[in-house]
């Protein structure tokens, strides 16, 4: 995948975050490295900035002194994701659960003793939707193993590491790459690198489509690369949208239900979340984001100063649609409500 072949090996290759990356390359002057918490949205590069920090800190030991959890596969899988990931295989017992596994798994990891360095990193992807109680847990461990091991959590929502961690990590903020102008250098590099003859046109189509997530980004301009090898290598709007499309198929239809709703059109409305609730299995809250998303993008491209108090009204709705979503006996009634109210606020104006 492009996402990893063309992921930088230095951070002085990583763009968008300069200081960010100023802050790092001081660390790795002084050999030492403290605690970390990143946060930023996705896609902006986390990940990348954490596997080039680790090259530049033990080179070709870096697969060695570095351990990467995805937290998610973690807090889907349990048991099953220890069981079969072989670096973990020693610390599964059938007999415990997986998150006493968990804490024995970090807590060992953690006091060994590093390859050819001082310490090593434990760097957590995700780690927003790392439990309460392993979060403690880490916050203790991290204290015991300072000496042999340096713990990196990177998240979209740092509101859900709890203080005591965050308190012991040093805080880096990652802006979108589409923010600082970065994502389209990013695009056009990796299409010259492929071959591509990627065109304007082209480069602001993968933009409205990967809102500042370079891994979308990148994943489009694989697709239609790949897509296009038989023909000519050149990428135009048109070649990303064949490409893009049917990847965003839940925003496509949140739009396609919120312009309805706006005109009124309950009945079409009701039949189509109908659809896509039971036939096409979208998620409550998955439709429910891309629904709030749209408003927003609707409001950018054209809210006046009197469509002001309107679509204020309709993020209104959309909060009080997702507490009750917590509670609903099924998904589609909060959705159903949060649209009808749409409809009736556009026949009300």
């Amino acid at each position: 995948m492009w996402t990893e072949e063309y992921r930088p090996n230095r951070l002085d290759e990583i763009l968008g975050h300069d200081e960010v990356v100023k802050r790092l390359q001081g660390f790795v002057k002084e050999r030492t490295v403290p605690n970390l918490l990143l946060w930023g949205p996705p896609g902006s590069g986390k990940t990348s900035v954490v596997y080039a920090l680790a090259k530049e800190l033990y080179g070709e030991f870096y697969r060695e002194n570095l351990m990467h959890i995805e937290t998610a596969d973690f807090v889907e899988q349990g048991k099953k994701w220890l069981k079969e990931n072989k670096r973990f295989k020693l610390f599964y017992n059938e007999q415990k659960s997986a998150i006493v596994m968990f804490k024995q798994m970090i807590r060992e990891y953690a006091a060994l003793a590093p390859i050819n360095a001082s310490f090593k990193l434990l760097y957590f992807s995700n780690a927003d939707l790392l439990p309460w109680n392993a979060q403690h847990a880490l916050r203790r461990i991290m204290e015991r193993s300072n000496r042999t091991c340096r713990f990196i959590f990177a998240t979209t929502k740092p509101a859900s590491i709890i203080p005591a961690v965050r308190s012991r990590c040093l805080n880096l903020h990652f802006r979108s790459l589409e923010q600082t102008g970065a994502l389209d250098q990013l695009l056009q590099k990796i299409a010259e690198r492929a071959g591509l003859t990627l065109t304007a046109q082209g480069l602001a189509a993968i933009g409205d489509y990967a809102r500042g997530d370079a891994r979308a980004a990148i994943l489009i301009l694989e697709a239609a690369a790949v897509r296009a090898a038989s023909e000519t290598p050149v990428l135009d709007a048109n070649r990303i949208a064949a490409v893009a499309q049917n990847a965003f198929f839940p925003r496509q239809q949140a739009e396609e239900l919120l312009e309805s709703a706006l005109r009124g059109r309950y009945k079409d409305v009701r039949a189509r979340l109908e659809i896509l609730m039971r036939v096409e299995r979208m998620g409550g809250r998955e439709l429910l984001l891309e629904l709030h998303e749209a408003v927003r993008r609707k409001m950018q491209r054209e809210m006046t100063p009197a469509d002001r108090n309107r679509y204020a009204r309709l993020i209104v709705h959309a909060g009080e649609a997702d507490l009750k979503l917590c509670t609903a006996l099924h998904p589609l009634i909060p959705l159903d409500e949060l649209l009808a109210n749409f409809a009736f606020r556009a026949s009300d104006d």
